[in-house]
């Protein structure tokens, strides 16, 4: 057996994840059966079969293990916490944007409930103003988390939410390690953006060091439309460039000796370990540091280092503590690129031999060539080996985009060859500038420091710059933006999957059998963009007490808000999953709201604006919109492909019964309300009857008819 503890991990993984999924669809039991059958029949095979057979029963067990311990600390904390009022102390471990002046969204690691020694994450929409790195005490109110982000919470480590009550206290800065590379990162990222340009500044502040909050919304677009989002969150490209940059290092013959490898195994834990310091411990470098950790230690005890065999083991390790880590999309892209990765240089590998290999052949008709000739054969053997890494890391992770409900982009494969090459000039610049602009704060009496960082600071700007409009032009060309239903991707992946198999067993050429699968996923792409383009994807975002309504067609769309700075945040993350450039109509359902809406948007109504027994209609495309204002509240009613939708916000009484297809469920419903089918994300209201399973995703032909409906967005 050449990878047990590949075969081991991975088992263990792939465990974890149908823990994570199929329990929602009812599958839990006849996958563990077929996995179960799957291994017998490796077994009856014999021989070293057998060995994978155990290795794979093995981490099955673990897998279960873990994800059974993980359940039972959640219930625990659940069962002690949840519905409760409790004063917390915690230290903040990062913040982000709210929508309120004057607070923050923060995830608190919390040291005492009414003080009580605890050890559990919770995150709070909406917090005075604080910094990460910082320890706080105040009254907090702690539920469990809604149940339409609860597995992502979950992977993030987040057991409850919290609602900050009052009497908020600063107690100053923690000394964690968390805390301590949370102020590091600041302090980097002020030193690397001075003197810069807001838009190169934000894009290296998140390469380098990992601090995202200097993007601007058309920054992010930008780049997702390019094909280069996974460029601005530092991850395991990052540490692979780095740690890359050591093999660059000039080594002779002799000093590829034991003692050689073992001394550039420590040198690239080392790096892996500053950039877990500088970058505050994300769990993505985590992820990659732990591979690189596990590598050097396959040096040190003797065993060559396997990619497949260390990312199986940094996955196992980054599940221990918390099993649904699997479902963190980041995880899933993680593995799926480096799996990309690895087999595009195993294509690039082969078709190097086969033309070395013909060169041979010919080498006696031929003379010695040019210095120009060798320079362009360098130069598209790069291009070669980027245009194989790049195609095959775009297929790898394209299922686990359209799977997750995540738009994608047809200029993945274009942006990795052109621009992605500039990404390692531009760390090595960033991390001087930054490092240099530190010392330079810290130092003031020596200016040879800021004299060394401005050319490194320049140099690194003028790249980023390259990547900006690179990003900013090809996000505007057609297929930039593209979305797909989870199911018809699914079908398309399987299919595509077998041929590859098949292509692979039955020795099929390279040059045959690529080509061929490029133009049937083409054909599959332009399938699916033809059979939606007329669809409108109705979904319900945010908490169960008040939802707002996303109605999205292609890169447009309408928002029907109502709810609080956690709804606006899970409208801006669906409005970011599905590609949308433009919201086209924004409409504000809330009569007495405590905090403006702050979504860009064309047009706005604001319910709260209008006169008392008023009507607003609006017109979007194919959606037609009629707004009626009352004393306590307001009532929508929409036509869309020929079917009719009703929403309610606050208190509505209609003197007539009001006839619709579809409701858009909120906690109450009047008795007037007449309709055959809902939209809601809980199944627990008072008003509803039976336990039928709710239903927050609608996906209607303009023609007519429904194409699906789904249970979780």
């Amino acid at each position: 057996m050449r990878r047990p503890l590949c075969a081991f991990c991975l088992s263990a993984l792939g465990v974890l994840a149908l823990c994570s999924f199929l329990p929602q669809m009812g599958l839990l039991l006849p996958s563990a059966a077929i996995f179960v059958v799957f291994c017998l029949l490796v077994w009856w095979r014999g021989g070293a079969a057998r060995g994978y057979a155990v290795c794979l029963l093995l981490g099955a067990v673990l897998g279960v293990g873990i994800m059974k311990t993980t359940g039972a600390r959640l219930a625990k904390i659940q069962d002690a916490y949840a519905g409760r009022d409790v004063t917390l102390t915690a230290e903040v471990e990062s913040t982000g944007r709210a929508y309120t002046a004057g607070r923050v969204s923060a995830v608190l690691m919390v040291e005492k409930v009414d003080g009580e020694a605890v050890h559990f994450r919770v995150e709070c929409a909406s917090l005075p103003k604080c910094e990460a790195g910082g320890r706080i005490r105040g009254r907090f109110s702690l539920d469990v988390p809604d149940a339409t982000q609860r597995l992502d919470d979950y992977a993030d480590g987040i057991v409850l939410s919290a609602e900050y009550l009052s009497g908020m206290l600063r107690l100053g800065q923690s000394e964690s390690f968390r805390a301590r590379t949370a102020r590091l990162q600041a302090a980097l990222s002020r030193a690397l953006r001075k003197g810069m340009v807001k838009n190169t500044g934000g894009v290296l502040a998140a390469m380098v060091v990992g601090d995202r909050s200097h993007l601007t919304s058309t920054l992010r677009s930008a780049y997702r439309g390019a094909g280069l989002s996974h460029v601005l969150v530092v991850s395991g490209l990052h540490v692979t460039i780095f740690c890359g940059l050591l093999d660059a290092l000039p080594h002779k013959e002799r000093e590829r000796s034991r003692a050689y490898r073992r001394a550039r195994s420590l040198l690239r834990a080392g790096t892996a370990l500053l950039l877990v310091g500088i970058t505050g411990a994300t769990p993505s470098v985590l992820r990659a540091a732990v591979a690189v950790w596990v590598s050097s230690l396959g040096v040190w005890v003797g065993s060559p280092a396997d990619t497949l065999t260390s990312l199986g083991a940094a996955g196992v390790l980054m599940c221990l503590g918390n099993g649904y880590a699997v479902y963190d999309v980041g995880f899933e892209l993680s593995f799926a690129a480096v799996m990309g990765t690895l087999a595009g240089a195993e294509c690039a590998g082969r078709g190097r031999e086969r033309y070395y290999d013909r060169k041979k052949i010919r080498k006696s008709r031929r003379e010695k060539p040019s210095r120009a000739v060798l320079l362009f054969r360098r130069f598209a053997g790069g291009v070669w080996d980027s245009l194989c890494v790049s195609l095959c890391a775009s297929a790898a992770t394209f299922p686990v985009l359209v799977l997750r409900g995540m738009s994608t982009t047809v200029w993945a494969v274009a942006s990795g060859v052109a621009v992605l090459w500039l990404v390692g000039p531009m760390l090595s610049f960033g991390l001087g500038a930054a490092l240099l602009g530190l010392v330079a704060q810290n130092f003031e009496s020596l200016p040879l420091f800021e004299i060394i960082r401005r050319p490194a600071a320049f140099c690194a700007e003028g790249l980023a710059w390259l990547m900006n409009e690179w990003a900013f032009r090809v996000s505007v060309l057609p297929g930039a933006s593209l979305w797909f239903d989870g199911t018809y991707a699914a079908l398309v992946c399987l299919v595509l999957i077998l041929l590859c198999v098949m292509a692979m067993r039955r020795h099929i050429r390279l040059r045959v059998a690529l080509p061929t699968v490029i133009l049937l996923a083409a054909l599959a792409i332009g399938l699916e963009t033809a059979l939606s383009w007329n669809v409108v994807n109705i979904e319900l975002v945010g908490t169960r007490a008040a939802p707002a309504v996303v109605i999205t067609q292609r890169e447009k769309a309408i928002v029907l808000f109502r709810g609080s700075s956690i709804t606006q945040r899970a409208v801006e993350n669906q409005l970011e999953k599905r590609g949308v450039r433009t919201v086209e109509l924004l409409v504000d359902l809330r009569v007495q709201p405590e905090e403006p809406c702050r979504i860009e948007a064309q047009k706005r109504i604001n319910a709260a604006a209008l006169a008392e027994n008023t009507t607003r209609c609006a017109s979007c495309g194919e959606v037609d919109l009629e707004l009626f204002r009352t004393r306590q509240g307001c009532i929508l009613r929409m036509r869309v492909g020929g079917q009719r939708f009703i929403t309610l916000s606050g208190t509505v009484r209609p003197a007539k019964p009001i006839r619709a297809e579809w409701l858009l469920a909120s906690m109450a419903r009047p008795d007037n309300i007449r309709y055959t089918d809902c939209l809601t994300l809980s199944s627990k209201y008072r008003w509803m009857e039976g336990d039928a399973e709710p239903v927050s995703r609608l996906r209607l032909r303009l023609e007519g008819g429904t194409l699906f409906k789904a249970g979780r967005v």
